[in-house]
C-alpha cells in the first residue's frame, strides 16, 4: 500500500459540486487508511477541502509550499509538516519525490503541468510513477481523448496504462491505490 500520496488539483472556489466532494471523500479515503497527503500546501479550493478532510479523518498532511503562497499568507493550517520550495517547478520537483503515487483531481493548468511532466519523466526514463486522472465527472475526457490520439498517431510508445490509470469512482480510486 502506498503510504504517501501526492494530489494535483484546483486552488479554486466556486466549483462544481461534484468536485468539491471528490476532494473530501480522496481525503477521507487519505485520512482513514493512515496514509500521508502529499500536496501544493495552499488554503484554497479542492486544495483546502482535500486537506481538511485527511485531517479530520486522521491522516498526515505535507504541504509543498513555494514562497508566493507564503508571502500571500495562504498557507493551510492542515499542514503537518512544511517543504518550504521556491516556485511551482520546485513544488513539483518535491511532490514528485515525496509521493508514492500521484493522483489528479480536477485542476487546471498547474494540474496539467504537473501530469505531463509526470508521464514525461516515464517517457524518457528519469521514473517510473503510478499516476491515476480522477475523472470526476468526465472533466478529463478531452484530456484523455488528447493522449489517445497522440498514442493512435505513434506519437506516444507503448500505451495509456504505461503511463497512467483512470478512476471515475471513489471505489475504483481506492482499487487502484
Amino acid at each position: 500500500m502506498a503510504q504517501k500520496i501526492g494530489v494535483y488539483l484546483s486552488s479554486k472556489d466556486n466549483l462544481p459540486a461534484s468536485y468539491v466532494e471528490a476532494a473530501r471523500q480522496v481525503g477521507h479515503l487519505i485520512g482513514s487508511t493512515g496514509r500521508t497527503l502529499v500536496y501544493g500546501g495552499a488554503r484554497k479550493g479542492l486544495m483546502e477541502v482535500l486537506a481538511q478532510s485527511v485531517k479530520a479523518s486522521g491522516g498526515r498532511v505535507y504541504g509543498m509550499v513555494p514562497e508566493i503562497i507564503e508571502q500571500r499568507g495562504l498557507v493551510s493550517d492542515a499542514v503537518d509538516v512544511t517543504f518550504r520550495c521556491v516556485d511551482l517547478s520546485d513544488r513539483k520537483q518535491m511532490m514528485n519525490r515525496e509521493s508514492d503515487v500521484l493522483v489528479a483531481l480536477p485542476g487546471g493548468i498547474g494540474t496539467l503541468d504537473e501530469v505531463f511532466t509526470v508521464m514525461a519523466n516515464t517517457v524518457i526514463g528519469i521514473c517510473r510513477q503510478p499516476l491515476v486522472f480522477y475523472n470526476v465527472d468526465g472533466c478529463w475526457d478531452a484530456v484523455l481523448a488528447a493522449l489517445d490520439n497522440l498514442f493512435a498517431q505513434g506519437l506516444v510508445s507503448g500505451q495509456p496504462a504505461d503511463y497512467y490509470s483512470v478512476a471515475t469512482s471513489i471505489d475504483e480510486l481506492r482499487a487502484l491505490l
